[in-house]
């Protein structure tokens, strides 16, 4: 029997066959198994690859039909138009893609040479979170806060705060609209002078250093030390050496993770740190992300998982913890008790808040198999308890907040709190404040 195809649309369904086979191939299931380090792929990532699938599947039938039909040359022109739209938008896309906000010149090592840091003092630096353009501006004494006086000459009750980047407000408008501003706005300015020595990046162990080094000099009355469950475990663990700085911005020591985390917790490459050099997938992913957080944030109704990876947040809700994660909470712990201890010693009142991580919040169960929401707070409140401290745990707070409202109350496609958030937690700081030292 005579052959009808030539040799150009053989090749033609041979490679419909080949994008396919390549669709069917490349289903989530595989993926997770050989790129993702947790064996499971996120909603964004699934959905991609989804994506591409249809793509391949649909591209592979369309090899056929043209080949088919005799018609290759119109296919080529169609494969040779569609890979210049591609390359036309890739490169467009890398022009005017906006670069993650940075905060340039903001960090400076401590005298100490720690490895610790703090806020350069006296700075004025804008930056923009999406159109949203944010100055900050650091007192004499390196603080996003007012100009205030170690002297305390108007002999008012000092309250400082110490904590990471939710203490210090960070994408919060100004820092009255951030967490320590609320609660500042809500004390009498005549009696309660508030303090703000809140750091990006910040752990408990770089905190310990501080109180001693820096905030007994201001003489507090209280120290509320804002605890993430996030990730201070996981900076206890890593110590003050965990970021180096460059052009003041504190980048990751990722040496460090390979010295002293086993291969198994570590976070290993996966398809998506490739594909995120495409300017194409990142402004894709992004959409992604805003429809996933948009539906998330508009009621609860998140399913909980579990990382198996050290630096994840979600890792530190594993309901039975690693020996790796037992060690890293051990040092968290005693770090905090190192700060109770100096504080103790000068007569100041240790106050813990915990603040949550996001998938708490909007999770529907607390509890599963392999999980537990109330962890990892959950160690910091017996440790407050055995100690007297007093202690608040945000975390009923904020998920009450987000089933009653429809308001978001974090920055899109980030793990901070947009000036929403700010207030609820800074307005239930000071109610809780105001209960327990305020008659």
């Amino acid at each position: 029997m005579k052959d009808n195809f030539s040799t150009s649309e053989k090749v033609a369904v041979a490679a419909g066959i080949l994008f396919i086979i390549a669709g069917l191939i490349s289903n989530e299931w595989l993926l997770a198994r050989i790129f993702s380090p947790d064996g499971d792929l996120q909603a964004n990532t699934r959905i991609a690859i989804w994506v591409v699938d249809i793509f391949l599947i649909i591209t592979g039938s369309t090899f056929f039909f043209f080949a088919k039909r005799h018609q290759v040359m119109n296919l080529v022109v169609l494969v040779v138009t569609s890979l210049v739209c591609v390359f036309a938008a890739e490169g467009i896309l890398r022009l005017i893609d906006p670069k993650p906000p940075k905060i340039r010149g903001l960090l400076i090592e401590n005298d100490q040479k720690t490895g610790s840091y703090g806020l350069r003092p006296n700075v004025n630096i804008a930056t923009k979170l999406g159109l949203k353009k944010i100055v900050i501006r650091t007192n004499s004494d390196g603080m996003w806060w007012r100009e205030v006086s170690r002297e305390n000459p108007l002999k008012k009750t000092r309250i400082a705060f110490v904590g990471d980047s939710f203490t210090f407000g960070i994408w919060a408008d100004t820092p009255e609209k951030a967490l320590v501003g609320v609660f500042d706005s809500q004390l009498n300015p005549k009696e309660y002078e508030v303090l703000n020595f809140g750091v990006p990046g910040l752990g408990p162990p770089d905190i310990a250093l501080q109180v001693k080094k820096k905030v007994l000099a201001f003489k507090p009355d209280y120290v509320i030390l804002v605890f993430y469950n996030g990730n201070d475990f996981r900076d206890a663990y890593f110590g003050m050496k965990k970021y180096k700085m460059v052009d003041g911005i504190a980048v990751w020591n990722d040496s460090i993770e390979k010295e002293i985390i086993p291969e198994a917790f570590r976070t290993k490459p996966t398809i998506t740190d490739s594909l995120k050099k495409s300017a194409l997938f990142r402004r894709f992913n992004s959409l992604i992300l805003m429809h996933l957080s948009v539906n998330r944030r508009s009621g609860p109704g998140f399913d909980f998982s579990a990382s198996r990876m050290f630096g994840a947040q979600s890792f530190w809700s594993t309901k039975n913890y690693p020996e790796i994660a037992i060690k890293a909470k051990d040092m968290a712990l005693k770090d905090l008790d190192n700060i109770r201890k100096v504080v103790s010693e000068h007569n100041i009142q240790l106050v813990i808040v915990a603040i949550p991580y996001e998938e708490q919040v909007y999770t529907t169960s607390l509890t599963g198999k392999d999980y537990d929401v109330n962890l990892p707070q959950r160690y910091v409140q017996e440790y407050a308890e055995a100690h007297s401290i007093p202690y608040l745990d945000m975390l009923p707070i904020l998920r009450s907040y987000v089933r009653k409202e429809k308001e978001a109350i974090y920055v899109p496609n980030d793990i901070h709190f947009n000036n929403n958030g700010h207030y609820i937690v800074g307005k239930a700081i000071a109610d809780f404040f105001k209960r327990r030292f305020i008659r």
